[in-house]
C-alpha cells in the first residue's frame, strides 16, 4: 500500500512561491502546471499524502490513555496535552494546522481548474472534483473540531471556529470564521462531492481516496455532528444498504482498524505516530468498560508489557493502520441518530448488529435482554459507552466528549495530577502560536 500512496512526482498546482509570510504557507511539491486527468490525479495525491496525526495528539487530552512514564524522553513531547496546557516549545509534540490547509489549497486548485483536465472522461473528472470537495470538507471538520467552539445550535452563529477557505488567494489573511459558517460549509462541501464521485469504493489498494461510500460516511458523521438526526441516519442506512458486513470476533481476531479488514471504507488517516502510540497505554477506565468474560475486543485490541499494563494493538504507526471510517462506526452513527430521533427499536437493532460480532454468544444474549430496558437517555449514554469500547484509539474519543457531555477527567503524571474540569474552556484547542504569528487575525 506504502508504493501507492506515496506516489513518485507529485506536482502541484502552481508555481513556487515565498511561504513563511504568507497566510497559508504552503511549499508546493513542484512546479508543473497539471493539464491532464493523471496530472490532476497526482496532484489531488499530494492531499491524499498528509496524513496528520493531530487526532491521534488530541488522544492525550481524553480519558482513554494514560503514559507509559517509562518512555522518559517522549513523555516530554506528549506531556502539555496530557495536561491540557501550551503544546508550544522545544521538542513538543504540535499539530499540524499548517498542514490541513495544504490539504485545503490542493483541493480548492483542483475545484477550480480541473473542469479543464484533458485526455480523460468526464466520469473521472467529476470523481477527481467530488474528492476535492470531500478532501476540503474533511480538512474543515476536523479543523473545526480541534479548535473551535463544540457545535451547538444556540450559539454556532456567533462561537467561532476557523477560517474557511474556499479560494486561492495567498495574499489575504482571513479571520475566523464561525461554528456555523465553517460547518455551513462543510455540508455544502459534502453535499457537492457526493453529487459528483462515481467510483462506488476503490480497490484496496487505493482505499485511501474519497469514493461513494466514503463519502456518504462523511456525511453521515457530519450531519450527527450539527445534530441533523433524520439525515445521518439516511447517509449510515444508505452505506449500510451496500457494506454491511463487520468482523466477527467470535471466528478471527483479525483487526478491523486496517487497511484492507471488510470494515475498511477509506484507509486515508494515520492518526498516530511512533512517539504518540508508544508513549500511550489503555487507561483504566476504558479497560473497565469492557466485560473481560463475555466481550472479546480486549484480546483483539489490546496487550500487555513486562509490567501488565494494558498497551495498544488495535493501532500503530504503521502504515497498514490507516483508517478514517470504518462500517463499525456506521452502525454506531445509525444506532446513535435512531436514538435521538425517539426510533428506540431501529436503534437497539443497531447496536445488537455489533455486538452480536464483538461479544460471546452467551453474553450477547445478556447483553440483548439488558438493552431492551433501555430507552431515552439511558439508551444515549449506552451508545456513548459502545462507541468508547468500540473505536477507542481511532480519533474519536475527543471529538466525543467535546460534542456530548464535556465530563470532568483527571490526569496524574509522575505524582503531578491535573483537572479538566467540566465543561472546561480547554475542551477547545487554542490556535498554534505559529499560525497566530502568520495572521493575526486569528486572534479575533
Amino acid at each position: 500500500m506504502r508504493k501507492v500512496i506515496y506516489t513518485t512526482g507529485l506536482i502541484a498546482a502552481l508555481a513556487a512561491f515565498s511561504s513563511c509570510k504568507k497566510y497559508l504557507d504552503i511549499v508546493p511539491v513542484g512546479k508543473v502546471v497539471p493539464t491532464t486527468v493523471e496530472d490532476f490525479r497526482k496532484e489531488l495525491d499530494a492531499a491524499y499524502i498528509l496524513a496528520l496525526g493531530d487526532k491521534g495528539l488530541a488522544s492525550y487530552r481524553s480519558d482513554e490513555l494514560k503514559i507509559n512514564e517509562t518512555r522518559s524522553g517522549d513523555v516530554n513531547q506528549v506531556k502539555p496535552n496530557f495536561f491540557w496546557e501550551e503544546n508550544e516549545g522545544v521538542n513538543i509534540a504540535t499539530y499540524n494546522w499548517r498542514d490541513f490547509y495544504r490539504q485545503i489549497f490542493y483541493a480548492n486548485h483542483l475545484i477550480d481548474a480541473v473542469g479543464g483536465a484533458t485526455e480523460g472522461t468526464q466520469a473521472q473528472i467529476n470523481q477527481l472534483a467530488g474528492e476535492a470537495y470531500l478532501i476540503r470538507a474533511y480538512a474543515h471538520f476536523n479543523l473545526a473540531n480541534l479548535f473551535g467552539k463544540p457545535y451547538n445550535e444556540a450559539t454556532a452563529g456567533t462561537d467561532k471556529a476557523v477560517p474557511v477557505i474556499t479560494k486561492i488567494d495567498l495574499q489575504k489573511a482571513t479571520p475566523r470564521n464561525t461554528v456555523k459558517e465553517t460547518f455551513d460549509q462543510v455540508i455544502a462541501d459534502v453535499e457537492a462531492g457526493l453529487a459528483l464521485v462515481n467510483v462506488d469504493q476503490f480497490e484496496t489498494a487505493s482505499s485511501y481516496r474519497f469514493s461513494k461510500l466514503s463519502g456518504l460516511a462523511l456525511a453521515a458523521r457530519v450531519y450527527l455532528y450539527t445534530h441533523q438526526w433524520d439525515k445521518s441516519l439516511t447517509a449510515a442506512k444508505a452505506l449500510l444498504e451496500k457494506k454491511p458486513t463487520l468482523a466477527d470476533f467470535n471466528k478471527s481476531n483479525n483487526l478491523p482498524t486496517l487497511y484492507n479488514s471488510v470494515e475498511s471504507i477509506q484507509a486515508f488517516e494515520q492518526n498516530y505516530n511512533a512517539v504518540t502510540i508508544q508513549t500511550a497505554l489503555v487507561s483504566d477506565k476504558l479497560y473497565a468498560m469492557y466485560d473481560q468474560a463475555g466481550d472479546l475486543r480486549p484480546k483483539v485490541f489490546y496487550g500487555k508489557d513486562a509490567k501488565q499494563n494494558n498497551t495498544v494493538i488495535k493501532v500503530t504507526n504503521s502504515n497498514s493502520f490507516r483508517q478514517s471510517f470504518r462500517v463499525a462506526e456506521i452502525y454506531l452513527i445509525a444506532a446513535e441518530a435512531a436514538a435521538q430521533l425517539n426510533q428506540p427499536d431501529q436503534a437497539r437493532n443497531y447496536l445488537n448488529e455489533l455486538k452480536k460480532n464483538r461479544l460471546t454468544p452467551a453474553f450477547y444474549q445478556v447483553e440483548v435482554a439488558r438493552l431492551a430496558a433501555l430507552t431515552g437517555a439511558d439508551l444515549l449514554k449506552e451508545i456513548q459507552d459502545e462507541r468508547f469500547r468500540e473505536l477507542a484509539f481511532e480519533g474519536h474519543r475527543w471529538f466525543d466528549l467535546r460534542r456530548t457531555t464535556q465530563p470532568q477527567i483527571v490526569h496524574t503524571l509522575k505524582g503531578r495530577t491535573v483537572t479538566l474540569q467540566a465543561g472546561d474552556p480547554r475542551y477547545t484547542i487554542k490556535i498554534p502560536t505559529d499560525a497566530i504569528a502568520n495572521n493575526p487575525l486569528l486572534t479575533e
